[in-house]
């Protein structure tokens, strides 16, 4: 792959990860508002540990919004 084919394809992720950050964000938030207390049907301690490490790194590689 050139290395503008490869720039495009990071820039094509980078804007898809935004989508997913704000469905996955918000779908978390809606599923940690209608927990009772903290503990989430259907997901581990470990399990939820490991959806808010992805969501920051989504976040921390999503293409950045504009100011």
């Amino acid at each position: 792959m050139t290395e503008e084919k490869q720039q495009k394809f990071t820039s094509k992720v980078r804007r898809g990860l935004v989508w997913v950050h704000t469905q996955a964000n918000a779908e978390m938030d809606r599923l940690k508002a209608a927990a009772a207390g903290s503990k989430v049907p259907g997901f581990s301690a470990a399990d939820l540990s490991d959806i808010e490490a992805a969501l920051v790194w989504i976040a921390q590689n999503k293409e950045p919004t504009p100011a």
